[in-house]
């Protein structure tokens, strides 16, 4: 993984993506309930179908907003509208920008808590994750159970009030690298990182939370942006 980060950025107009570079998108998932309906116009109906079959109104919001922010963001790479952006899907459920208008381009996307992030790049793929810190969460049992020996030995190796994001870090590096390849999501753990030619590292994301990239192929920067599903980049 390349060591040419920007910082996260406000960008003043739509950053150009260049062959090599990967972009990522910081954003919210919370949103002022006047422009709640905004955000699900851009929705298809499957895709509001899914968001209904959510009980718990934040979830169902966490969803909305993610999509619609997904769209938002691949539509200015694209030069569609939001609503236009067609998405297919592998056997395993992730999904891909349509053929007949993807422009090579390659994205995947995570939310957590209150936050998400999106990649996105041209002919890489690309697996990203994020995980809010639970400090309640029993992490050790966690790694028993999921983890190689190699990455308890690592995992110990920190102090023991470090272990905690020392977990995040090697959980989201194992589901960047499970997104990216398409074989599976939060629901099956690998119990070692894959043995694929990838690239995968940890960012900073923010506080209390922890992300990990990977690729199937080195790149030569990532440009990190902030977004919001109000923003309006030229």
């Amino acid at each position: 993984m390349t060591n040419n980060f920007t910082p996260w950025q406000n960008p003043i107009s739509f950053p150009q993506l260049l062959p090599g570079q990967l972009h990522l998108w910081r954003f919210s998932l919370e949103i002022f309930p006047a422009h709640y309906q905004n955000q699900r116009s851009f929705l298809s109906a499957n895709e509001l179908a899914c968001a209904d079959r959510l009980l718990d109104p934040q979830k169902q919001q966490a969803f909305t907003i993610a999509r619609s922010c997904l769209r938002q963001l691949l539509a200015k790479y694209l030069s569609l509208l939001p609503e236009s952006v067609e998405f297919s899907y592998n056997i395993s459920g992730k999904p891909s920008i349509a053929a007949k208008n993807s422009k090579n381009l390659t994205f995947n996307l995570s939310h957590s808590g209150s936050m998400a992030v999106l990649a996105v790049t041209l002919d890489i793929d690309v697996g990203v994750d994020i995980e809010r810190i639970d400090r309640d969460l029993n992490f050790q049992l966690l790694a028993s159970h999921y983890f190689t020996p190699a990455e308890i030995v690592q995992l110990r190796g920190h102090s023991k009030s470090r272990q905690r994001r020392q977990f995040y870090r090697i959980w989201t590096a194992k589901e960047a690298i499970l997104k990216m390849t398409g074989s599976g999501f939060s629901s099956s753990k690998p119990s070692a990182l894959l043995a694929h030619d990838c690239c995968y590292g940890n960012i900073f994301f923010a506080a209390n939370y922890v992300s990990a990239i990977s690729t199937d192929r080195r790149i030569s920067a990532i440009r990190k942006f902030n977004f919001s599903s109000g923003d309006k980049i030229g």
